[in-house]
């Protein structure tokens, strides 16, 4: 008699604990709605009532990835709640596109010869200096090299002596690494004076070679 009671006590404690543990997964319903389970709940809208409601019956049967399927997702059956649904994520703006980098022809300083001459000085080299590295940067480039002379001397002399300065500087070019096949050269002679030829030292400003860079990016 005393061991049926002893079981029949231990069963009552059991029941006692099934209601209380249930009670206490449903104290929560934050889960409502929000696991993934699908179909989402639908909202209430055909109580015949003549009133207008406000929750959602939801009855899914897909279930989301919840914990191997252990938490509760809505008890796969119908369940009425009132129910605030989820705002949709906010779509990410797009990535702006990149602006073009558009490459303008740069600019170089004249190279100035003395007269009658056409022998690059210091400072000559050191501007083609310049240029070689802005070729050795961009490989696909090309220069003209124009060569001009003051308006001593007749018009094919100082036509020779501006080729002459144009070919001088291709040289060193060449020597410093570029190929000859890239630099083109030209005379002007006496035709595109870059100042007037009426002073001594407007002269000298005309004793030139002139670089004129093609980009082919």
């Amino acid at each position: 008699m005393k061991k049926l009671v002893a079981i029949a006590l231990v069963g009552a404690l059991c029941a006692m604990c099934v209601p209380a543990q249930a009670a206490k997964s449903w104290d929560d319903m934050s889960w409502w709605g929000n696991t993934g389970a699908t179909p989402l709940p639908q909202p209430d809208t055909n109580c015949g009532c003549g009133e207008p409601r406000s929750c959602y019956w939801w009855w899914p049967k897909e279930p989301a990835s919840n914990n191997n399927d252990q938490e509760l997702w809505g008890n796969r059956g119908i369940v009425y709640s009132c129910w605030i649904k989820p705002a949709p994520a906010p779509t990410p703006a797009p990535a702006p596109t990149p602006t073009a980098v558009v490459r303008t022809a740069p600019m170089f300083n004249h190279i100035l010869f003395d007269y009658d001459k056409a022998t690059l000085k210091p400072e000559g080299k050191a501007e083609v200096d310049k240029v070689v590295a802005e070729l050795k940067a961009h490989p696909n480039d090309t220069v003209l090299i124009e060569g001009h002379a003051s308006d001593e001397g007749t018009p094919e002399y100082n036509d020779a002596l501006g080729l002459r300065r144009a070919n001088a500087v291709r040289d060193y070019m060449v020597q410093t690494g570029i190929a000859p096949e890239r630099i083109q050269t030209v005379s002007k002679g006496e035709t595109a004076a870059a100042v007037a030829n009426d002073t001594p030292a407007n002269r000298k400003l005309n004793r030139r070679a002139v670089f004129i860079i093609t980009i082919k990016d």
